[in-house]
């Protein structure tokens, strides 16, 4: 996931500076308090409070109000989607997967217009995670819901906390000029049936303990380009291994020492800070080092005094690699129909447009 609301500037790029450096510490620190808040206060939904501040911290670099604002109004909104298509799906499913398909498309357009691309973004993956886990019954709604919330404004609230401890000091520069609409179109397009087809296929398929293979599927689709969900596909498969094996390896050092909470937030703190330089260092989004951290960050989150990581681990990561890559079908898919069909080849430059007949040349090779 990334965002076109502010850049770092080309000379900080793949240079570990002080700036660079601060930033990283901002994602360590914001991750590491609100995994530390939710297992003193043992409250339900602990990867909410561990993944938000990556999130928030990860994806900008610069906190102020519009963005905070952006990150709470996704909460709410996600939340009143979940419960509109909990109503719509006991009456009709095809009607859920309707309206669905039209939030998707109003999320897509918001991301491919660019300025309000965390808020849509953000609504996206939320909403898809949370109609995930609200489908089954044994999962309690209010607590849920109640969590979510929760964990978005918690987040906020470090953001600022981390960014007076260690304030931003680089001039943020902001992307110029407006995409042609037909490319906005195929976007939206590209997105929102992709997003569709992850929706059904999840609602229909017993995948309850495939919380990370959901998100991983929507997260990848946020470069909306086929060449995008390719490079996205690689670091989120790449990332989530690296957090996976980090998990692992934090848990094989406790041991029988699961339960002590202050082990587990130093040592997970020590992981994050890896995965956030690495993060910073290739500066181009969320690439291995964000899809690490968010990795850990999901794992640590929901392990629990008398949890195993081994078992849980292992799933995840395979189930990540087996969703990432059939999405990647549905992408390319997705994307030739639309390039074929719908005449947007002409914009992408593969072929003339189907409004345009070919001209024959009828030169000799050498006049051409």
């Amino acid at each position: 996931m990334s965002t076109e609301a502010v850049q770092v500037p080309e000379p900080t790029r793949s240079a570990l500076n002080e700036h660079a450096w601060r930033q990283a510490c901002r994602i360590a620190i914001g991750s590491t308090l609100g995994l530390a808040v939710v297992k003193l206060a043992d409250w339900p939904f602990g990867v909410f409070f561990a993944l938000y501040p990556v999130l928030l911290l990860g994806l900008v670099p610069v906190l102020k109000l519009p963005i905070a604002l952006q990150f709470i109004a996704s909460s709410v909104v996600s939340i009143a989607m979940v419960n509109l298509l909990g109503l719509l799906g006991n009456a009709s499913p095809v009607l859920a997967a309707m309206v669905f398909f039209a939030f998707s498309l109003l999320c897509f357009r918001l991301m491919a217009a660019g300025p309000l691309f965390l808020f849509g973004a953000l609504s996206m993956v939320a909403t898809s995670v949370l109609v995930h886990l609200a489908s089954y019954p044994q999962v309690p709604k209010d607590d849920l819901f109640t969590a979510q919330f929760l964990a978005t404004l918690l987040a906020v609230i470090i953001a600022g906390l981390v960014h007076a401890l260690l304030p931003e000091k680089r001039d943020m520069v902001r992307p110029g000029g407006q995409k042609p609409l037909v490319v906005v179109r195929h976007q939206m397009l590209l997105g929102a049936v992709c997003a569709s087809a992850s929706f059904i296929a999840f609602q229909l398929l017993d995948l309850s303990d495939s919380l990370s293979a959901q998100a991983a599927t929507v997260l990848i689709l946020f470069p909306m380009s086929l060449e995008g969900g390719r490079n996205a596909a690689w670091t989120r498969v790449a990332g989530t291994l690296l957090g996976t094996l980090f998990a692992l390896a934090l848990q094989l050092v406790l041991y029988t020492h699961v339960s002590q909470v202050w082990l587990i937030v130093a040592l997970y703190g020590t992981g994050m800070l890896l995965f956030a330089v690495m993060h910073v260092r290739e500066n181009r989004g969320p690439a291995v080092g964000l899809s690490g951290a968010t990795a850990l960050a999901v794992l640590i989150g929901q392990l629990l005094p008398t949890g195993d990581l081994y078992g849980v681990s292992l799933y995840r990561f395979s189930s990540v690699a087996v969703a990432v890559g059939a999405m990647l079908l549905c992408i390319f898919a997705v994307d030739w129909f639309l390039r074929w069909y719908l005449a947007d080849r002409a914009l992408f430059g593969d072929r003339p447009s189907m409004q345009t007949t070919p001209v024959r040349d009828n030169r000799e090779p050498h006049e051409r």
